[in-house]
This record gives C-alpha cells, sequence and structure tokens, in this order.
C-alpha cells in the first residue's frame, strides 16, 4: 500500500500489501576478468486501484486474459486480477494489470460517456493514457473522460466506465 492517497506516492517493503517482483543486478565479465554489474531495472510496484466511492476495487473478471474483457469493481482482495502498476508515459501513465499483463482502456478508443472500460495490449494509444488529477480522478487522455463506476454502486460485478469528471464515483486510491 502506498503512503498518502496519491497514486504517485511511494510504497515500502513493509507497506506493500502485495511484494513487488525483485530483480538481481546483471553481471557481465569484461576480458581484464573484473565482474561489472550493470543497474538492475526498478521492479514495478502494483497495487490494488479502490475506488473511494464504493468501497471496491478494479478487477479483470476471473484474470481472463482475453482482449477486450470490460473491467469490473469487485470487493478488494489478494488476487493479482486485482493489481495494477502505472507506468509513467508522456501525458500521464499506462496502467498495466499483473494477472494478465494488459492495460486498462477505453474500447474502440470511445469519446462517449458511458463507453466501457477494457484491457487491452498494451500500447501508446491515448485511450490508455490516464491522468491523476488532485481530486484522485483517473482521466482518459483521448476523452478527457474519468473512470467512474456508475452511480456509485457498490454491487460487485459492476463494469467500469467513462463518464464526466465529477463525483467521488471516480476517485481512485492506488
Amino acid at each position: 500500500m502506498l503512503t498518502g492517497s496519491s497514486l504517485t506516492g511511494t510504497a515500502s517493503a513493509a507497506e506493500s500489501a502485495h511484494p513487488a517482483r525483485t530483480t538481481e543486478a546483471a553481471r557481465s565479465t569484461v576480458a581484464a576478468g573484473t565482474t561489472v554489474a550493470a543497474a538492475a531495472a526498478e521492479a514495478p510496484v502494483y497495487a490494488r486501484l479502490y475506488n473511494q466511492g464504493t468501497g471496491k476495487c478494479l478487477a479483470v473478471p476471473s484474470a481472463n486474459p482475453a482482449n477486450g474483457v470490460v473491467l469490473i469493481q469487485w470487493t478488494c482482495s489478494t488476487s493479482a486480477s486485482q493489481y495494477w502498476t502505472l507506468e509513467p508515459v508522456t501525458n500521464g501513465y499506462r496502467v498495466r494489470n499483473q494477472a494478465t499483463g494488459k492495460c486498462l482502456a477505453i474500447g474502440s478508443s470511445s469519446t462517449d460517456g458511458g463507453a466501457k472500460a477494457i484491457q487491452w495490449p498494451c500500447s501508446d494509444n491515448t485511450d490508455q493514457i490516464w491522468a491523476h488529477d488532485g481530486t484522485d480522478r483517473l482521466r482518459n487522455a483521448n476523452s478527457s473522460l474519468c473512470l467512474a463506476i456508475p452511480n456509485s454502486t457498490t454491487t460487485n460485478g459492476t463494469e467500469a466506465m467513462q463518464w464526466t469528471c465529477s463525483g467521488r464515483d471516480q476517485q481512485w486510491l492506488w
């Protein structure tokens, strides 16, 4: 779990509900026989995306790896289908799921309110770029609409969508 309420906070190993994968430094041997350690790539930090209005987490249903699966909210658990990492890109973040390796997107790059949030192979398409604003909303770069749970319903299985940015059902903690 990250400190504070920001999507851009920092995590510590003691606070993490699901430890990030660790990587070892790559090693190579140079001609003189000395060993040089290459810098290890930073391991991604995965955490749940928690909706402040509903108290539920964004999930890939049954960790289904298929393209186009509509994302839902579900009671928060330790399932990898509920863990996401934020990958910094120009103008925001790509949001990648741990279980499937796919990214949060808006179907058919729609700019319509009510368009479903889906998972799709990660790319630099603007329908996969999300900005985090000062009130913990995720705003889609393509549509300028926010990731939402309609009417703040608390029902498991409710499909996530994009909507005009306004309410608590659009506030997500990571």
